[in-house]
């Protein structure tokens, strides 16, 4: 294992000049950004990146990055002050303290707590790995009504500072609807709020149905928290919901970028019983604009959101036991909002030639991870306009 302190420099200026400089009002400035590459000593330990840091969580300060292993069933504490990993904190698959299997969605309920989602159940544990309480959302659901035997969540986020209130994004992959509500466990209360723009992404999912359901093609559907907000959004529109602190009620968002699509085009089958019909569906939805959710500039007191168009060669075929094949790369761009999620500036980022993971900002700065070598690294732009 490395033991040395990495921080690998490769300073770039590049200016986004999307929009001529004119007098225009209508006319958004162009991005201009410095970039610059980390990396995080590991020192004896192998950190695990096979699911591209999807399962991580930051400290309100950012100071702390968490990175669940779930091969070890391990949280990874990554100091991004000083770029090295620190410790580990040990979770039970099973027993009385355990977290359940197929872990989906993880996040800190203030410093002394931790929400981990699964398949089957919801927990609220310390540091120790110490169940605190355990609910099944599906279950409050059902036994409320409100909830159907076909859905589950997608993902789930906590809401309150003291663990007392969640919000969820339901799927149902039965009648493919989705929904969005509000939980209380300890009241056994339940919520659901109308999200008509996230349905509307549904049609741009495609299902390869042999004997069975072998496929499913479509934008993926996002629930984050941003400066205390969650945010619920999907890659097929610019469109987003914004669920402020102590609200009960849904912000609904809208864009008119003056660079790209504001959401995605086309008619598309729910369903299809030909590989061939379904590689030409899927590379067209990928090939067509995607949204990623916004992340919020504590510094400069804006978002930052990625958009994206992947790239195929077309005379590429799929590999044994793929689909479709892999893109060989992809159009990036970059929106500014403000804290009201006003469009303030936009443009390409041709330095970015695939489709950027997991990101988050710290200390003014967008930190996209890298794996570098199977090392744990970011790539950090330091944005202005």
């Amino acid at each position: 294992m490395k033991s040395s302190f990495y921080c690998i420099t490769l300073f770039i200026f590049f200016a986004c000049n999307n929009q001529k400089s004119t007098n225009d009002s209508n006319v958004l400035p162009s991005l201009e950004i410095s970039l610059d590459t980390v990396e995080i000593d590991p020192g004896e330990e192998l950190l695990f990146l096979n699911s591209n840091l999807s399962l991580s969580a930051l400290s309100e300060d950012k100071k702390y990055l968490y990175n669940i292993n779930s091969k070890e069933y391990t949280i990874e504490q990554i100091n991004l002050n000083t770029l090295a990993f620190e410790k580990k904190y040990r979770l039970e698959k099973e027993g009385p303290n355990e977290v359940g299997h197929s872990i989906h969605a993880f996040s800190l309920i203030n410093k002394d707590k931790l929400f981990i989602s699964t398949f089957y159940n919801d927990g609220v544990f310390n540091w120790q790995g110490e169940k605190l309480e355990s609910f099944g959302i599906k279950e409050i659901g059902i036994s409320l009504g409100q909830l159907k035997e076909g859905d589950r969540p997608y993902k789930t986020v906590s809401i309150a500072s003291d663990g007392s209130k969640f919000a969820s994004l339901i799927h149902n992959f039965e009648d493919k609807k989705r929904s969005f509500i509000l939980i209380e466990p300890a009241n056994n209360t339940i919520k659901e709020l109308p999200i008509p723009a996230i349905e509307k992404a549904n049609k741009f999912d495609v299902a390869l149905v042999e004997e069975r359901t072998v496929a499913i093609v479509g934008p993926q559907r996002y629930l984050n928290i941003e400066q205390g907000k969650a945010i619920l959004g999907t890659e097929a529109s610019s469109e987003l919901y914004v669920l402020d602190k102590n609200a009960d009620s849904l912000r609904h968002i809208t864009f008119n970028s003056r660079l790209i699509p504001n959401e995605k085009s086309g008619t598309y089958p729910r369903e299809v019983s030909s590989k061939n019909q379904f590689l030409t569906y899927a590379l067209k939805i990928r090939e067509d604009i995607s949204y990623k959710a916004p992340v919020w500039d504590d510094k400069k007191q804006v978002y930052y959101r990625f958009s994206y168009q992947y790239i195929f060669d077309e005379n590429a075929l799929p590999k044994e036991n793929q689909l479709f094949p892999r893109p060989i790369g992809a159009t990036v761009y970059l929106s500014v909002l403000d804290k009201d999620f006003n469009l303030v500036a936009e443009g390409a980022v041709p330095q970015l030639d695939r489709t950027p993971s997991f990101h988050f900002v710290k200390d003014g700065k967008l930190w996209l991870f890298e794996n570098i070598e199977d090392e744990m690294g970011f790539v950090r732009l330091d944005i202005n306009w």
